[in-house]
């Protein structure tokens, strides 16, 4: 056992405090403006083309009095977050520019949001991703999205359950996949594995802004003017709040077309993503009287390489439970019913996951992935068409089999029965 004198312990601990460091940028708090969203537009001045940057900040002033947990009727001027906008040659420069209009440091550490505007998208995304993981503050976790219209109006919209528009868009996306699987969320870090492999085309959760129908609502309220009377200029973007619907596709890093939450939903369970959702199913009727909420989906995609072509099959197999069905409809003890829903909810899931290819083939942008299980398991066909991939994933044939088991039916065995 060594024993340390007194005078030896103390060398030490002098030596222990030398090595230790504080913060390392001395970048104090009241020297920052903290951000947690961005939008990235582009636009014009002088008939110069611009990146117009816009930031969602915290007002430090007015974030302390206001309630998490729920929209207490906020406005505009009451909400803790403002947007500020900004133009640069490039997104750098924009940056930078910052500090010509502000005070303080933008300090994005926080960001949880990337907002691209519609004609970035389609003009090509990989300046933004490139900016996006060459900024050391900006986490690889932020959530990527394509909005309609221009991200400054997205930013703009007022959120309905959170007092962060940013902080209610990350949740919506992470929580999607357990709830309905109809859109499918990006970080940083996945778009840009997306980007770099080949064989994959991204996707990109799209967002839309609208205001309510609700009379009642505070958003809806907060676009009246004097009187009661709603304001003439209803389409301001502060008078609008948001929803996020399908998924915007990629070739390459251009935007080139959009699928409907129904063909999103066939994407995510081709991509082995879906967690849970609901498929509504019309049992002995014409219109749609049931709903099946599926779960612990499993997904195997297997390429076959053929004289004739290659092909796909994909075999997904899944669980779920009957959650609600119109009265007089579905006896689920009796096996004949079960058998009859099975296969409805199996034709359901194989009707949307062929819209989902129709519409990928049709905008020739492999979402799916085919391409990069082809390289995986057939290297050697795989360099041979690598640089027509984009010409051959069209005519590829894709086998779709579902397998879906009805094992609960909730509280209820029988459906109600009306007297």
């Amino acid at each position: 056992m060594i024993v340390l004198n007194r005078r030896t312990l103390s060398i030490l601990l002098v030596i222990l405090l030398l090595s230790t460091s504080g913060c390392w940028s001395r970048r104090e708090i009241q020297t920052l403006t903290i951000n947690s969203a961005i939008g990235i537009d582009r636009t014009t001045t002088n008939g110069r083309p611009k990146i117009l940057l816009s930031v969602l900040t915290l007002r430090p002033t007015r974030a302390a009095g206001v309630r998490s947990g729920g929209n207490t009727g906020q406005s505009p001027e009451t909400s803790p977050g403002q947007v500020i906008s900004v133009t640069g040659e490039t997104i750098q420069d924009a940056v930078r520019n910052w500090n010509m209009r502000s005070s303080r440091q933008l300090f994005m550490a926080h960001t949880v949001l990337i907002v691209i505007g519609e004609t970035v998208a389609r003009e090509g995304i990989g300046r933004v991703i490139d900016f996006g993981n060459r900024n050391r503050d900006i986490p690889k976790r932020a959530m990527v999205v394509v909005c309609q219209g221009q991200a400054r109006d997205c930013l703009q919209a007022i959120p309905e359950f959170e007092p962060l528009l940013a902080t209610e868009a990350y949740n919506i996306l992470n929580l999607n996949k357990l709830f309905t699987s109809k859109t499918r969320g990006r970080n940083l870090l996945q778009v840009m594995y997306d980007l770099m492999t080949p064989g994959i085309e991204t996707t990109l959760a799209f967002l839309k802004t609208f205001i309510p129908p609700e009379k009642g609502s505070t958003i809806r309220q907060g676009a009246q003017g004097a009187g009661g009377k709603e304001s003439g200029d209803r389409n301001q973007p502060q008078q609008k709040t948001f929803s996020v619907t399908g998924v915007m596709a990629f070739r390459g890093d251009r935007a080139v077309g959009r699928l409907n939450e129904v063909e999103t939903q066939g994407l995510m369970f081709i991509r082995d993503e879906a967690q849970g959702g609901i498929i509504p199913l019309a049992f002995n009727s014409t219109q749609d009287n049931a709903s099946y909420l599926f779960r612990d989906v499993r997904t195997k995609v297997k390429p076959i390489v053929k004289r004739t072509g290659i092909a796909f099959q994909v075999k997904i197999k899944g669980t779920g439970e009957l959650i609600a069905t119109a009265p007089e409809t579905v006896d689920i003890t009796k096996r004949g019913d079960v058998k009859k829903m099975e296969a409805l909810i199996n034709r359901e899931v194989e009707r949307r996951c062929r819209n989902a290819v129709a519409r990928a083939k049709g905008l020739r942008s492999d979402v799916f992935g085919f391409g990069d299980k082809l390289h995986r398991t057939h290297p050697q066909v795989w360099r041979k068409i690598e640089n027509r991939w984009e010409e051959t994933f069209p005519y590829v044939n894709v086998d779709i089999q579902a397998d879906f088991s009805l094992e609960h039916s909730g509280l209820l065995t029988r459906s109600l029965k009306i007297r």
